[in-house]
């Protein structure tokens, strides 16, 4: 079976990704690896947006909404687990993720892959 999802775990990670493992394992001692984070692209996703989310209070300077939407929109980079943004929010365009960001993936023996070329 394959589907679509911003995130696996298992295969290479990029710094950011074995960083978020280390600290899952730390902090969860049943975390022994990749099979015991579920469901692992919500993992992925809610770190990388609560630090979006608190990136744009520092930028706002406030919680007030307003001024918190504001603060996306000067969110330059940040460095997340599903990947690197660069401006992810603008006037215009209020999603971070975009058509590229997804990746097909396929269970093989219990793991998530990501399908390859």
């Amino acid at each position: 079976m394959h589907f679509v999802q911003t995130y696996s775990l298992y295969g290479n990670q990029r710094r950011v990704g074995a960083k978020v493992m280390k600290m899952l394992m730390a902090k969860y001692p049943d975390i022994k690896g990749p099979d015991d984070v579920t469901p692992a692209v919500g993992v992925a996703n809610a770190y990388d947006a609560m630090h979006l989310v608190a990136l744009a209070i520092k930028n706002a300077g406030s919680t007030d909404g307003p001024k918190i939407r504001e603060g996306f929109f000067k969110i330059g980079s940040y460095d997340g687990l599903i990947k690197t943004y660069v401006k992810p929010f603008t006037p215009a365009n209020h999603d971070a993720l975009g058509p590229t960001d997804y990746i097909f993936t396929y269970f093989k023996e219990g793991e998530i892959l990501p399908l390859t070329n």
